[in-house]
């Protein structure tokens, strides 16, 4: 067992799981193995490199989502820091101070990417190839291994298909009928929804509790949940672009983006408003935010009206997301995963 373990050699990259975990890649003499490892535990997966049809990669916006909200929360916090007073800059300082160097750390990573290894009977992700840096030296090292166990595809080949397209698909056709050639398409199981939808609950609490309580603490953890909220609806927007989850569930995630929007746009609009009634504390964002955490919905029709759109929105949109997501088959599309295109074969013809 001992020489078995020492034959294999890890591969570049390395994939956190959702909350726990982590993917990894190592070579074998003939196979990949990927591992993911949580608590103790490992799961397996052999890819035999004769049985390796193709290992697809694409460029993913999700570095630059990233990069784009890390650098928004960084200004902002600068913002905070130069126009604070009391011990509120250093505060602020820090956290900006942080996001900072989250955001360095996530630039120099590079471009983020998807790989996917095909065979003729499953499609799997990769996980641990997520960054094009990583990636591309894998795919190097992954092509001359394919091709000593496969052989290699004359590049002239491709010039006689184009020429004698008939021929071509005679040779691709396979005797018991169509041939189905599998194209890649983002697979996800809708987590960072799952999480969109219960910050959206949550923020609903709140609101719900503002009606009748109110308190610096209980303004705060809802700022804090507005504040991830917006992170989780711009990262899921990112993930369902072209993946398998279902139209009702990015219609969803489209309503929540709206309501991030109107929450903010009301938001400043009702701190720019006590910043004319109290010119005074304008520059005190403590005492600014302290006078909001003060101010009941009974208190003002106009922030009446503004409460109970903002509880309508978010229960009917958290409340019946965690539902579809409850039941995997409302939301996803099990096999949009891997689209199949059909290659037409050649009608055999009966001599008489």
């Amino acid at each position: 067992m001992a020489g078995e373990i020492s034959t294999y050699k890890k591969l570049p990259g390395k994939k956190k799981g959702f909350l726990i975990g982590y993917h990894t890649l190592w070579q074998g003499p003939d196979h990949l193995l990927q591992i993911y490892s949580r608590l103790g535990v490992e799961d397996y997966k052999r890819f035999y490199f004769n049985d390796i049809q193709a290992i697809i990669t694409r460029k993913t916006g999700t570095g630059m989502v990233l990069n784009f909200v890390l650098g928004a929360i960084t200004v902002l916090f600068c913002l905070f820091t130069a126009t604070s007073e009391g011990g509120w800059p250093v505060f602020n300082a820090i956290i900006a101070g942080v996001m900072l160097t989250l955001w360095i750390i996530n630039f120099f990573k590079g471009p983020t990417c998807e790989t996917y290894l095909l065979t003729a009977v499953q499609t799997e992700k990769l996980h641990s190839l997520h960054r094009l840096k990583t990636t591309q030296p894998v795919m190097n090292r992954l092509r001359s291994l394919i091709e000593q166990r496969q052989g290699r595809i004359d590049p002239g080949t491709f010039g006689e298909q184009a020429a004698h397209p008939a021929t071509h698909r005679t040779q691709r056709s396979a005797p018991g009928g169509n041939r189905q050639i599998p194209t890649a398409k983002k697979a996800e199981k809708g987590r960072v929804h799952f999480i969109l939808f219960v910050l959206l609950v949550v923020n609903s609490v709140f609101i719900a509790l503002n009606f009748f309580y109110t308190h610096v603490a209980l303004s705060l953890l809802g700022t804090a949940v507005r504040m991830l909220m917006g992170i989780c609806v711009v990262v899921a927007l990112v993930k369902q672009h072209e993946s398998n989850l279902k139209q009702s569930l990015r219609t969803m995630t489209w309503a929540a983006l709206g309501y991030v929007c109107f929450s903010f746009v009301v938001g400043y609009v009702i701190s720019l408003t006590l910043t004319f009634k109290h010119p005074e504390i304008w520059r005190n964002q403590w005492e600014m935010f302290k006078l909001l955490s003060s101010i009941s919905p009974w208190d003002s029709p106009l922030l009446m009206v503004v409460n109970i759109i903002a509880l309508s929105c978010t229960a009917f949109i958290g409340i019946p997301g965690l539902l579809m997501l409850k039941n995997p088959q409302q939301a996803i599309h099990e096999s949009a995963a891997l689209p199949t295109r059909p290659v037409s074969t050649p009608t055999p013809k009966r001599i008489s």
